[in-house]
Order: C-alpha cells, then structure tokens, then sequence
C-alpha cells in the first residue's frame, strides 16, 4: 500500500515489489565455487605447490599418527649456521606468502569491480536522497534551537521577575511575602506524529568544544581508548627520533630480526 504524503506535492511511495533475481543466481553457491577456483588458480602454475607447503608446515593432524613434521617443526636455530638457514625457511614462507597473496589479488579483481561499479550507482542515488533529507532535517533543527532558545528566554524572564518581586520585598520588610519558587518538574516532550503516522522528538544535548587540550586531558587521563592512542603516539616519536629518554616513559632496547 502506498504511503500518503505529508505535503501535497510529495509522491506517495509505492509498495515494495518483488526485484529481478540476482546475476548468476545460477551459478553454483559461491562457498562451493571459489574454494574450487582458488584452489585451481594456486596450483595452475605450480602443481606442487600444496605439496611444498606440507612439506614445509606439516601435513596433517598434529594429534594423529600420521602426522607427518614439515621443516618448520624441524627447525633449529643454536648457532650462526643454523640461524642462516631458518633466514632460508623464511625466505621460502615468504615466498609461498606472496603466491597466495598474488592469486587472491587476481581472484579477488573482477569482483572488486563490479563491487565498485554497483558502489558507484548506489552512492549517486544515496547522495542525492541525503542532501533532499539533511535539507529538511536541517529546518528541523533550526525550528527547534528557535523554541528552545524561546524557552530559555521565558526562563530568564521568570527568574527577572522574581529576583526584582525579592528585591522589592526585602527593601519593604517582606521577605517571607515571596514563596520560593516550586521545583520545575520534569518535562518530557511528547512526539509529534503526522498524519501518515512519522513521528518526530526533540532531545536537548550537551556538545563539548575542547579549548585548553592540556586542562581537558585531566578529565580522560584514565580512558582506555586515549591511553591506547598515547601509547601509539610515543612510539611513533621514539621510532621517528630514536630518543632514549622521555618523561613519563620507560624506553628498553629489544631485538628485531630481518630476513631478506
């Protein structure tokens, strides 16, 4: 059923209808069809790429007798002869990294594009239908801070009123003659809905404008995200200044090892 509209010149929406099926619905499920297609593209140009990768990993169940160890398991590193030869491990690890990597680039690409080609659609569409709603969304809010700061002046005014009435009775001997004001209750704003049943709420919020970054730092000091954020910041100016000693850090040496 259509949707009436809220405004005479808005077009009703119409009911949802059954969309055209998906491009290669066809096809085989694609957690049947890519494990078999990753699989061929692997071994297309190194048949026995599997095979070196067992034989460098381990084949099999660890738990099982027939497990069988790839040199990995075997490896050792005691002394500068075998250090090197785990640089060689590495190296060949690295190397059946980047076949894999290279072969999911490839697999992956056609379906990046059409990703991205159905992207571009959807973002042109959504664009639009955001500048059509922040638009209104926009007047929403400026008719809102309008009442509000209406309600804030009529406030003032109130408070005027009776400091001036608790000036004058004072001044007259009459300072219990003005009750104190009563305790403003609780208002909660009902929502406001349109005919075709949208409803719309107001919500007064608190919005922060950091102004001194060193006095405001006091209030978050214990925050997990801005001491993880603290923690990436040092080690970005240790790493860019090789410094050895800041305030408030403890800076210890460690080893890296590179293997080309």
């Amino acid at each position: 059923m259509a949707t009436n509209p809220v405004f005479p010149d808005a077009p009703a929406w119409p009911g949802a209808k059954a969309g055209p099926a998906p491009i290669g619905h066809n096809a085989p499920p694609l957690e049947e069809r890519i494990p078999e297609e990753f699989r061929a593209a692997l071994l297309e140009e190194r048949p026995d790429f599997l095979k070196k990768l067992d034989d460098m990993l381990g084949a099999g169940d660890p738990n099982s007798e027939e497990y069988r160890p790839g040199a990995v398991q075997r490896a050792k590193c005691v002394d500068t002869d075998t250090m090197a030869r785990c640089a060689s491990l590495v190296g060949l690890l690295r190397a059946a990294e980047k076949h894999v990597g290279e072969i999911h680039t490839q697999m992956k690409k056609p379906y990046l594009e059409a990703g991205r080609l159905v992207d571009a659609q959807k973002n042109a569409i959504v664009a639009r239908i955001q500048v059509g709603r922040q638009k209104v969304e926009d007047m929403q809010a400026a008719y809102a801070r309008e009442q509000r700061q209406a309600e804030l002046r009529r406030l003032e005014a109130e408070a005027e009123r009776r400091r001036k009435l608790e000036e004058l009775a004072k001044e007259n001997g009459l300072a219990e003659a003005v009750p104190p004001p009563p305790e403003p209750a609780p208002v909660k704003r009902a929502p406001l809905r349109s005919d075709d049943g949208a409803t719309v709420s107001t919500t007064t919020v608190l919005v922060p404008t950091v102004t001194d970054y060193a006095k405001a730092f006091r209030h978050v000091k214990n925050d997990a995200k801005v001491r993880e954020a603290i923690d990436a910041a040092i080690a970005r100016l240790v790493k860019a200044t090789k410094a050895k000693e800041l305030a408030g850090v403890t800076i210890t040496e460690d080893v890296v090892v590179n293997n080309r």
